[in-house]
């Protein structure tokens, strides 16, 4: 048996698959079965600052005798936040006491990140022993200039490492001018890990309802290669970690993300299409392929293909179709 263990985040890791956060991570009974399918760590369902904002003004407006009292109606918002920040709280404090791999935190926000000030304080003391965070700004506006949008997602990258104590990771989106600037950025700024790229629902229309409807959430086996190009090409200059996500479906792409340097990967609609099963399937072709291949350990091969161990390190730049028509 080949040695699977690896480092993420400063974190050892039994093997280099996490659960990413999903609905099979928001309870805490699928998370100890996840546990129980081999996984090396979870992200627990991540917690929505819009989420909490929303459901804390509904539960205000139910009060309806305080609305007209400023003070009371802060009152109330304030506690409403506080119940649903506890309950996420205390998920990841049980989860901690009935799992023996490492738990993630998961925060998703919007706007400057001034609501982590108030946040981080509570979830240091959870028992987390790491964050990934999540920030995403929607470039619909055409009169805001790109690099505006590059510097707010930095301003709030900023408030973020300064606020949080713990291993802290991004999981940023790959829709950037530069996506090798902001990753630069993020390791410049001493975060842990990365996860590269967040895969985010879209829009899809219903034509018999001729109405707006939510498109696939999940991703196919096809989707890996905008991830694979990215780990190859920063993996070497990089001192955090980096997280492959998005359309790691088998034990065959897992190879692949960790031959380009990923340190680990994290899998969801694996898990939620072909069931817990399919993390032992890719642990045996992982093995399969090191013993195979005379490797020991995750470290004897990771990043032997990453763009500055090539032979020729354009491979991984070529875009050009008539490319791909002649090898």
């Amino acid at each position: 048996m080949a040695n699977l263990k690896t480092n993420y985040m400063g974190l050892e890791l039994k093997n280099p698959i996490i659960a990413a956060s999903s609905p099979l991570t928001a309870n805490l009974d699928s998370i100890k079965k996840l546990e129980d399918a081999g996984v090396a760590a979870i992200v627990v369902k991540s917690i929505f600052q819009e989420q909490i904002d929303k459901d804390a003004e509904s539960n205000v407006d139910m009060e309806q005798s305080f609305m007209n009292h400023a003070d009371a109606y802060g009152f109330l918002k304030g506690a409403s936040e506080d119940h649903f920040i506890d309950m996420y709280l205390t998920l990841i404090e049980d989860a901690k006491k009935a799992c023996s791999i490492p738990i993630i935190a998961s925060l998703n926000g919007t706007g400057d990140g001034s609501w982590i000030k108030e946040y981080a304080p509570r979830f240091a003391y959870c028992g987390a022993d790491a964050f990934e965070i999540n920030h995403y700004i929607m470039a619909s506006n055409a009169n805001l200039d790109g690099r505006k949008i590059d510097k707010d997602f930095i301003k709030f990258a900023k408030i973020a490492r300064k606020e949080i104590k713990l291993p802290l990771s991004m999981k940023m989106g790959a829709n950037f001018s530069s996506n090798s600037n902001i990753i630069r950025e993020l390791d410049f700024l001493k975060y842990d890990g990365l996860v590269l790229f967040n895969r985010f629902y879209n829009p899809d229309i219903d034509i018999d309802t001729i109405s707006i409807k939510r498109g696939s959430s999940l991703s196919s086996n096809s989707e890996y290669s905008q991830t694979l190009r990215w780990v190859g090409l920063m993996s070497e200059e990089l001192n955090l970690d980096l997280c492959a996500n998005t359309g790691i479906h088998d034990g065959e792409t897992l190879v692949k993300m960790l031959l380009a340097g990923a340190s680990s990967v994290e899998i969801c609609s694996v898990l939620m299409n072909t069931g817990l099963d399919s993390v032992n399937l890719m642990l045996e072709t992982l093995n399969n392929w090191m013993e195979n291949n005379n490797y020991n350990s995750i470290d004897s091969f990771k990043g032997i293909l990453a763009q500055e161990k090539m032979d020729d390190p354009t491979l991984w730049e070529r875009t050009q179709y008539i490319r791909s028509l002649h090898g």
